[in-house]
């Protein structure tokens, strides 16, 4: 851990980025641009965040990229008040196994030993493990105190650090245990981008597909032309892409912020995806399972009557063109189908004991709430996916 004090000085004077900005429900904002990263400390205090203490929150990968840069941003920051605010740190395990209980208690912890009231803010430097961490934590620290993203991945920026859903993962499941808390702002630099892996920034674009294919044809278009470009981080498209996915998901949460129905949507290719998910992680990426998972709903929708047949390999094609899988992986010995089934049935879209998905009608629209599916429909998809996935005839699949 280290402790810096932001005290009175001299604000150092730095060009603002060309941003834009998102409102997204109550004083919730996201900001999208260039180079924003040192301009954060600067930003709060404009928006009249001054507290006693700001507790930055990133993983030891992510913080060795960026986090010094971060703490010399505040250290450099002063507030015309004289009033000292103190800016801790503290690092946690990059993946998905920091997010749990363990982690969360350990940071309360060291909040409470470095006596941190309410007076706090928190400020989460990383993907989707360290934001909803840190969301969690500050939505039940001494009973909620302000939270500050500042995605550093893909997925992060277009998903999970915009709309307030915080959560820890459990053995019964993933994003089981958690809070709705709205950032106050979510900081999304698209320079922060730049020291991803091809298949880190595939993994987080296969959210953006999804959005596409629910609510906007015209990103899905730009997706299926733009591939390359988009994977590349090209300047001139990225940042569409982006803002566009994060401009659909706020006008979502603004309608229904706790996900009693039209949110839900936003969960598209989740229900298979995160059963397949809890089967493969850490070997596969989320993004990896929601890719295959909206495919498979996709074949749902189809048989359901409610989505043209030519949609189905369109929206299968177009997470090819991201490397993405589509197909369903070889799971673990000893698991297949009863065990998919099984961890669908605690997904939190269920209602009544019925299993609920996102019904698609085509690309760009969808239906507004998550629709019951009969269960012998799904295990129909699912069955034919793990058998082709193992190279079964057709001839040999159960009859559905």
């Amino acid at each position: 851990s280290i402790c810096i004090t932001w005290a009175a000085g001299v604000v150092c004077a730095m060009p603002a980025s060309e941003t834009k900005e998102i409102p997204v429900i109550g004083e919730s904002c996201v900001i999208v641009g260039d180079g924003l990263l040192e301009e954060i400390p600067s930003r709060l205090k404009q928006a009249n965040l001054k507290p006693a203490f700001f507790v930055v929150v990133s993983d030891r990968t992510v913080f060795g990229h960026y986090g010094e840069r971060l703490l010399s941003a505040f250290g450099r920051a002063s507030d015309s008040t004289g009033k000292a605010t103190k800016v801790l740190k503290y690092e946690i395990e990059p993946g998905e196994s920091s997010k749990n209980r363990d982690v969360k208690s350990a940071i309360e912890d060291f909040m409470l030993e470095h006596r941190c009231t309410r007076d706090t803010v928190v400020v989460a430097l990383g993907g989707g493990v360290v934001g909803d961490l840190s969301g969690f934590l500050a939505a039940t620290y001494m009973r909620g105190v302000p939270v500050v993203q500042i995605p550093t991945s893909v997925m992060a920026m277009v998903d999970s650090s915009v709309g307030g859903k915080t959560a820890i993962n459990v053995p019964a499941g993933k994003n089981l245990i958690g809070a709705f808390h709205q950032p106050r702002f979510v900081f999304a630099d698209m320079t922060l981008l730049r020291t991803l892996h091809r298949r880190e920034v595939a993994e987080g674009l296969a959210e953006a597909v999804k959005m596409g294919v629910i609510r906007d044809a015209e990103l899905f278009d730009l997706m299926e032309k733009q591939s390359a470009k988009i994977l590349q981080l090209d300047p001139s498209v990225i940042a569409k892409v982006i803002y566009e996915s994060v401009r659909h998901k706020a006008d979502v949460v603004a309608i229904d912020e706790k996900e009693t129905g039209l949110r839900a949507t936003l969960n598209y290719g989740h229900t298979i995806g995160h059963a397949i998910e809890a089967l493969k992680s850490p070997e596969m990426l989320h993004g990896e399972c929601v890719s295959i998972g909206c495919v498979l709903e996709a074949d749902l929708a189809h048989r359901m009557g409610k989505l043209p047949a030519d949609a189905v390999p369109r929206i299968r094609q177009c997470f090819e063109l991201y490397g993405l899988p589509v197909g369903m992986p070889a799971l673990p010995a000893g698991k297949g189908l009863p065990d998919l089934m099984a961890k669908m049935a605690v997904d939190k879209k269920n209602a009544g004991g019925a299993i609920r998905c996102t019904i698609i009608t085509g690309v760009g629209t969808s239906i507004d709430c998550p629709q019951p599916v009969p269960r012998e429909l799904m295990e129909a998809v699912l069955r034919d996916a793990i058998a082709a996935s193992s190279g079964e005839p057709a001839s040999k699949r159960a009859k559905h």
